[in-house]
């Protein structure tokens, strides 16, 4: 009987509204990657992509503290060390957050966001890729994906072989309203997590 119900959690827990997953990020929370009234970007990481995501990251930053809208990135770590010492993994990956969190702050206050950015950061350690096989992404881990998902929660823009954060920002522009520019205080530090090599 426990077998039977905790399988009925289990997929009770994978299939949400348009059939997405719900997951558990490095914090040990669990994320719905298409939460409803927000405009929610996932993108792809891992470690041939670091600087790619990296570059993906940083185009966003003029939209975050915008209260609709919300970044989680799936970092592929089928092919890393990382999978072999998976507490270590996010651990290290919520210490990232951590700074992130601080290189936002210019950026939330920008937006008149008086919030700790941490609470909206969100990082997906992707072990058994079963996060982004569930998301169309196959086994390619150089290739960078984005998805957009709605405020309906239905993929409403989406990308397999993204060359540049171009076509993401203008979709972001029509989808949010223009960014936000650059604020007194937002330098061109590098976020960690958007580095992570495996």
């Amino acid at each position: 009987m426990r077998a039977v119900l905790g399988l009925g959690l289990l997929l009770a827990g994978w299939t949400q509204a348009g059939g997405w997953p719900e997951v558990e990020n490095c914090d040990g929370r669990p994320t719905v990657l298409n939460p409803p009234g927000q405009i929610t970007v996932i993108m792809a990481s891992s470690q041939p992509l670091a600087e790619t995501t990296r570059e993906f990251g940083r185009a966003l930053y003029p939209w975050q503290g915008l209260e609709e809208f919300r970044l989680i990135v799936v970092v592929d770590l089928r092919r890393s060390l990382g999978s072999f010492v998976r507490g270590w993994t996010k651990g290290k990956m919520r210490a990232d957050l951590d700074e992130e969190a601080i290189i936002l702050e210019p950026w939330f206050r920008a937006r008149g966001n008086p919030r700790n950015p941490r609470g909206y950061l969100c990082a997906v350690p992707d072990f058994d890729g079963r996060v982004t096989e569930a998301l169309g992404w196959g086994n390619d881990e150089e290739v960078m994906k984005v998805k957009i998902f709605g405020k309906n929660g239905e993929v409403i823009w989406a990308a397999t072989e993204a060359k540049s954060p171009g076509p993401l920002t203008a979709k972001m522009e029509e989808l949010l309203g223009p960014g936000a520019r650059p604020p007194p205080g937002a330098g061109p530090k590098k976020s960690k997590i958007l580095l992570r090599r495996g």
